[in-house]
């Protein structure tokens, strides 16, 4: 009698247990279902037009299929537009992140520090960021022009006028400006409640002990907000490898290739002009590739300072 009294317990935990797990999966499957509808097969067709020698105005049926020659064609560099891109991207990907997050991080700092005329600040930071990109690179392109624009409008009486997207690398420059213009804002509205939330106790009592602000943020502040700052850094890796409107908006890939990041070269490829759908394809699994790397690397970063954290 006793046997059976103390295993009803155990019998109804574990039938709950089941139906809790048969609900969730349940609930879940939705969700699976447009996963699997608009990403993973998409993906897969993707990777199977890679595999064709596939052109614009060609049927697929009638491609030719070429395994994985496009592959071996742009690594080896028999194409001689793929690694400069992949150059041009992975520089695109440092400084924009870089210069975003020490940017929003300074502006975020002196934000808290604002007790007047907060809520202005913050509003006006927000006007960058809620343009959409390709309305910001034709504000910017505008403004860039050489004879009508007004950048050099003000530069010119002091004889430093630039052709600012015909070199390359002012165009560089001039893109990586724009995105850090835009989406400088979002790094410092993160960062600035991530130090809204953080205890101030300890940093008041490094205040009252004679640190300065430096010691205060690289002791105290910064530690706290290492897991934010991770989120942050993550975003804006993954954001910028995939770089496309801005640069396309500003510069079209030029002055010749020097701001043709994967992104523009898959369209060049694709839609644009060449219309070599399946080497397209194949940059394009390449780009997914390489957006994974950086994907991994970002998370081992977050566990590292979720770690340290606690």
């Amino acid at each position: 009698m006793t046997a059976t009294t103390d295993s009803a317990p155990k019998q109804f935990t574990h039938e709950l247990t089941r139906r809790t797990t048969r609900t969730g999966r349940l609930y879940i499957a939705p969700a699976l279902i447009v996963v699997l509808a608009v990403g993973v097969l998409p993906g897969l067709f993707l990777y199977g037009v890679s595999l064709f020698d596939y052109n614009r105005g060609t049927p697929l049926s009638s491609a030719k299929f070429v395994g994985f020659d496009n592959y071996t064609r742009l690594l080896s560099g028999s194409d001689g537009n793929f690694w400069p891109a992949v150059g041009v991207t992975i520089a695109f990907l440092l400084t924009s992140t870089a210069t975003t997050v020490v940017l929003g991080t300074i502006f975020a700092l002196l934000l808290d520090r604002i007790l007047v005329g907060r809520r202005l600040f913050t509003t006006l930071f927000l006007v960058p960021l809620v343009m959409a990109p390709v309305m910001a690179g034709l504000l910017w392109r505008l403004m860039f022009n050489d004879l009508n624009g007004a950048l050099n409008a003000f530069l010119r009486p002091l004889g430093l006028d630039q052709a600012w997207l015909g070199s390359p690398p002012l165009a560089f420059l001039s893109v990586l400006a724009v995105e850090t213009w835009q989406w400088t804002p979002f790094v410092a509205l993160i960062m600035f409640a991530g130090i809204r939330s953080l205890d101030y106790r300890p940093k008041e009592a490094a205040q009252i002990d004679g640190a300065n602000a430096w010691q205060v943020f690289r002791h105290i502040t910064f530690p706290m907000l290492q897991p934010i700052f991770g989120l942050v850094v993550a975003l804006r890796l993954i954001d910028s490898v995939k770089v496309f409107d801005t640069a396309y908006a500003l510069t079209q890939g030029g002055p010749g290739k020097a701001t043709e990041t994967l992104g523009l070269m898959i369209f060049h490829y694709g839609l644009y002009t060449s219309g070599w759908i399946g080497r397209a394809s194949a940059i394009a699994v390449l780009l997914l590739i390489l957006v994974i790397l950086v994907s991994q690397f970002v998370t081992r970063y977050l566990k590292r300072a979720e770690g340290l954290q606690g």
